[in-house]
């Protein structure tokens, strides 16, 4: 994978927050309509879809229509929604386009492609919008936006948003997968006897019995290209970065 950095800002990232192509919808690009029609102005959210203050809708920073999938598996960091095109994690509204149910939460890059949509969604965005498990749904997503505010309230929300950006972007080294608990701790012994940290992450449930094996959490990008450098040099070729 490939790790980005994310930058806090203000109170717009307050609230932002591993995860095959699809087509964009009805001529909107990622970063906004292609053909300029469809793409008005900053409008007012409904009540039901803001937190606080005046929030707008800024098509022009981030709009998207596409499918999204949930794959059934609880997922960590709250309400939050990933893409492999987005370069900065951006605040969003999240909307079932069927059903009209929308969410307001975190938009952050998705590192591996994977077959089908390319919109990942979080088991609690997922539910928050009504998305079944395993089913492709048409989504609209729109980068959000707060007028200046000279003393800005912070909410319950933006403090989730924050909790998930921090839960989701923290920088790690993916060093090997094994089928084995007792494999898995091997693993791990000899990274820490190259004085490496080590951590092992157990199946997911319902998933294959494959324990994972990790290097980190580093701050910076560089620590991590860095940390994979020595990774490898134990002999772990395959290893990559990931983000939790």
């Amino acid at each position: 994978m490939q790790g980005y950095r994310i930058a806090r800002m203000p109170i717009l990232l307050a609230m932002t927050g591993v995860l095959a192509g699809c087509q964009g919808g009805a001529g909107a690009g990622l970063f906004g309509s292609k053909g300029g029609a469809d793409v008005a102005g900053p409008q007012t959210l409904p009540r039901e879809a803001r937190d606080a203050g005046e929030d707008v809708e800024a098509p022009e920073v981030f709009h998207a229509e596409e499918t999204g999938l949930w794959d059934g598996r609880p997922s960590l960091g709250g309400i939050w929604i990933a893409h492999p095109d987005v370069t900065d994690p951006e605040r969003v509204i999240i909307r079932n386009t069927a059903t009209g149910q929308s969410v307001v939460g975190a938009l952050f890059r998705r590192e591996r492609e994977s077959p089908g949509p390319r919109f990942q969604v979080s088991s609690d965005a997922a539910a928050q919008i009504g998305l079944l498990a395993g089913q492709p749904t048409e989504l609209s997503v729109t980068a959000l936006r707060r007028p200046p505010d000279p003393q800005p309230a912070a909410t319950a929300q933006d403090d989730d948003a924050e909790a998930a950006l921090t839960a989701l972007t923290r920088r790690f080294v993916q060093v090997a997968t094994v089928d084995s608990a007792d494999g898995a701790k091997q693993t791990a012994a000899r990274l820490t006897r190259a004085g490496l940290s080590a951590e092992i992450r157990a199946p997911d449930p319902g998933g294959r019995a494959l324990w994972r094996v990790v290097s980190g959490p580093v701050k910076t990008e560089d620590d991590r290209a860095a940390l994979i450098e020595a990774v490898r040099g134990l002999g772990f070729k395959d290893a990559y970065a990931v983000t939790r």
